[in-house]
């Protein structure tokens, strides 16, 4: 194939810049043949076609900058209402948590984020209101043994005292500083257990033995108060209950000493110990602390665990008692992955119910308690 003469130059430009053209190759044989079809332009059919150029390059600026504008005024209006969840969100601190955001006003790709926020804030509220009243209860409660020993010592030293006296304001002074520390001690525990990675090491424990050993402890409390301590017999085969030793021997030592003190004197307190396995639910152990007496109110039931709720006889009767024992046995339980509950028919029968899971992947990956 012969290689084609390339076109002139001055036939190139003129194509360029005044004509149309259209250039054919065609293959005959051995030959290259090139056809070309063209049309000269008039002047004025190439100022056309230079305003059009410039009317294009006019119109496409003018076209970019309006949808720059409009772009902006749509993603500014769009933005409005995060800029209005940004302002509200700078308005609540510590002391203006009742604050919420207007989910309906929000886009909707914005409104899931929005709920989630509130339902923080309720959270947060919620802790913050539990804080400040334990803190509020806490104070009280630390007020009155400081008390009691600022007036003792004062009386004391208001004259000169025998070696008799001195020694039995110091008695007393030993059990306010024995209430003040098992009220700091408890305390700790509490703030310890509402982390919600505690791991306990928690083994599998012969329960009805257990029991057996912590009635054998109060016997004697329950025989200078006048109540019958009893302990259902084991089931056949016995019960196995998976906790950490001493926070079971806790909760129940609490609910125990509890039960002893709201006891009259002739009644009794009883315990039990019994496997369930609830239909689709796992494997349980259960203890119950039932004690006669004059029950709780209906209306207190659900407060009773409540850190220093003042229940009246159901919580201070004692005046040793630092209000935070039933507290704790919840605090227990939920570190165990169970429950606790209470149930009272006023003036006959009190029940407490302590329900710990036989699963131990429940509570894995949590943190020891210290």
């Amino acid at each position: 194939m012969k290689r084609r003469k390339p076109l002139p130059i001055a036939l190139r430009l003129a194509l360029l810049f005044s004509a149309i053209a259209v250039m054919v190759f065609v293959g005959v044989g051995a030959y290259l043949y090139q056809a070309l079809a063209a049309q000269l332009l008039q002047h004025d059919d190439a100022e056309l076609l230079h305003r059009y150029a410039g009317t294009l390059v006019i119109a496409v600026a003018v076209g970019a900058g309006l949808a720059t504008v409009l772009g902006f005024v749509i993603v500014r209006r769009g933005l409005r209402p995060l800029h209005d969840v940004i302002s509200k969100a700078n308005d609540i601190s510590a002391h203006r948590l009742k604050t919420r955001l207007s989910v309906d006003a929000v886009p909707a790709e914005l409104r899931e984020a929005g709920v989630a926020l509130n339902a923080m804030l309720d959270r947060l509220e919620e802790g913050v209101q539990r804080l400040s009243g334990f803190a509020a209860d806490l104070a009280h409660d630390m007020r009155t043994p400081i008390n009691n020993l600022m007036v003792e010592t004062q009386v004391a030293l208001s004259r000169p005292r025998n070696v008799e006296e001195y020694q039995a304001l110091l008695a007393s002074n030993l059990e306010e500083y024995d209430r003040l520390s098992r009220m700091i001690e408890n305390t700790l525990f509490l703030a310890r257990a509402d982390n919600a990675q505690v791991r306990l090491d928690r083994e599998m424990l012969d329960a009805h033995a257990e029991l057996q050993r912590i009635r054998d402890y109060f016997e004697i409390l329950a025989e200078e108060a006048g109540v019958v301590l009893e302990l259902a017999p084991a089931e056949p085969g016995g019960s196995q209950v998976y906790a950490e030793p001493i926070l079971f021997q806790r909760a129940v030592s609490n609910l125990m000493s509890n039960a002893i003190a709201h006891t009259p004197e002739g009644g009794r307190v009883s315990l039990a110990v019994a496997s369930a396995a609830p239909p689709g639910a796992e494997s349980e152990t259960v203890i119950t602390i039932s004690n006669t007496g004059a029950g709780i109110p209906s209306d207190r039931l659900e407060r009773i665990f409540d850190r220093y709720y003042r229940g009246d006889e159901t919580r201070f009767a004692c005046g040793y008692s630092t209000g935070l024992g039933l507290a704790i046995v919840r605090a227990i339980m939920n570190l165990h992955a169970g429950s606790v509950a209470a149930d009272s028919q006023p003036g006959r029968l009190t029940t407490f119910t302590l329900r710990f899971p036989l699963v131990p992947e429940r509570v894995a990956g949590q943190r020891r308690i210290v």
